[in-house]
């Protein structure tokens, strides 16, 4: 109830408004409140970021706008989402990828506002989400009717390969995050991400391979005056007869193009994950990476 009447005193306002207004909230969670602060600057040095301090709390303007935003979308439906386009270069790639036949597997990441960007895309093609459940059930009650409400269809992670593939066979996009700690080492293929070791969900370029469905990276960014930009990074479409090594290998090259965008747009993308801990507590990064060197010399063979 207390976020429906949030909702609501949100939607009076005009769009314009909730990026500014954005920019407090951001900037209570950032500096005051401090929520996960010092992770998200040693994560920026550690990827070579600079002035660290300077794009956290950009990131915290981003993240608190994007808050209202969803607010705003809860309430205004439709008007939310004519402030979302797609990147001119980006268009033509999204076309041809989803004119491919077999569905479109989009590896997703937490950049821009990335539930309006679901959203948007909800409106051109039918849209299956492999997403988690928050902890705090009212808040996942709203978070989730709202996209419902938009035409996202949401599954979660179990059981959501032979939904993906379902959906993958009606010619529908799937999308499925890159950019989180995977659940499981067995599905996990060892990457270089912003300058450390980390482990990266192959699950995606594994369904794409199984169905034939074209691999999309997406991100979103925020543009000036609070639009939103869609973006195609890389577009991977799967042999005749896929193997591990490309999945392996896809899996590489969908997280080497988050990488560069995130470069590029810092403040873009949601640093307070705990991206680069260890699924095995025991197992120490140094490991990691020395697996990631044979994995890479391997499929380099195989290939």
């Amino acid at each position: 109830m207390l976020l429906r009447a949030l909702a609501l005193a949100v939607a009076l306002l005009p769009w314009r408004w909730l990026e500014p207004l954005g920019a407090v909230v951001g900037w209570l969670a950032g500096s005051v409140l401090r929520i996960r602060r010092s992770h998200v600057e040693a994560a920026m040095r550690s990827a070579g970021i600079g002035s660290p301090a300077i794009a956290a709390a950009g990131m915290y303007r981003a993240l608190g706008a994007s808050a209202l935003e969803f607010l705003w979308l809860a309430r205004r439906g439709e008007e939310a989402l004519d402030h979302v386009r797609i990147d001119a270069a980006s268009e033509p790639r999204w076309r041809e990828a989803l004119a491919h036949g077999r569905g479109v597997v989009v590896a997703a990441s937490h950049t821009g506002n990335w539930d309006l960007a679901a959203c948007a895309v909800a409106r051109d093609v039918e849209l299956v989400i492999v997403t988690k459940r928050l902890s705090v059930r009212s808040l996942d009650e709203f978070w989730q009717s709202t996209r419902r409400a938009r035409g996202v269809r949401l599954v979660e992670a179990r059981g959501a390969v032979g939904c993906a593939r379902a959906a993958l066979g009606r010619g529908a996009a799937v999308a499925m995050m890159i950019d989180q700690v995977p659940s499981s080492p067995r599905h996990a293929v060892p990457v270089d991400f912003l300058g450390r070791p980390a482990l990266a969900d192959r699950s995606p370029a594994a369904v794409a391979a199984s169905t034939g469905a074209a691999l999309v990276v997406a991100a979103s960014s925020r543009d000036t005056g609070g639009e939103h930009v869609l973006h195609v990074l890389d577009v991977l479409v799967p042999p005749a007869r896929p193997g591990r090594p490309w999945v392996d290998d896809a899996t590489v090259r969908t997280t080497a193009a988050l990488d560069a965008f995130v470069r590029v747009r810092p403040t873009q993308w949601l640093w307070m994950h705990r991206r680069w801990k260890t699924i095995d507590r025991g197992t120490k990064l140094a490991a990691c990476a020395t697996t990631l060197s044979s994995s890479r010399a391997a499929a380099s063979r195989a290939v």
